[in-house]
């Protein structure tokens, strides 16, 4: 027996792309996800329409129809990925800055101010996935950290 969530997805019609955000134990939740990762982009779809399609899925467009996002509703096996992270102490971070040759401009999750690390954490619900990530001074991911 699995347990129900709303995952958002973002896609192109154009390119075909479709990218997995995160998560959700509702679909109000996904929607709030979709809210704070405009947020941190410093983005703002005051006319963005929500349109339930025939399958239950619910396509929120914000800008052209060629870019969208799709919350749908499914069944996991597993357990939601925990929102819920653990700081590193001052000496790790200094590693993992020197290890991947960090700039002044590059962030990790833990150095982020704690409201960006709350949007980040509603807009990806997944504690794993937001520390894997290299953010600018907004909170934007700027690329995947590679482990070696």
């Amino acid at each position: 027996m699995g347990q129900i969530v709303y995952t958002n997805y973002w896609l192109n019609r154009l390119s075909d792309v479709k990218k997995e955000h995160g998560s959700y134990e509702t679909e109000e939740e996904a929607i709030a996800g979709i809210t704070a990762w405009w947020d941190l982009h410093s983005e703002d779809y005051p006319h963005a329409q929500f349109n339930r399609t025939q399958s239950g899925a619910l396509e929120v467009i914000y800008d052209d129809e060629n870019h969208y996002y799709r919350i749908e509703k499914r069944t996991i096996e597993s357990g939601l990925p925990s929102k819920k992270y653990r700081l590193r102490k001052a000496g790790e971070i200094e590693a993992l800055r020197f290890k991947h040759s960090l700039h002044e401009e590059a962030y990790l999750f833990d150095e982020l101010a704690e409201p960006l690390r709350d949007r980040l954490v509603t807009a990806m619900a997944d504690s794993k996935k937001l520390q894997a990530y290299i953010y600018d001074e907004n909170g934007c991911p700027i690329k995947k950290i590679i482990e070696k």
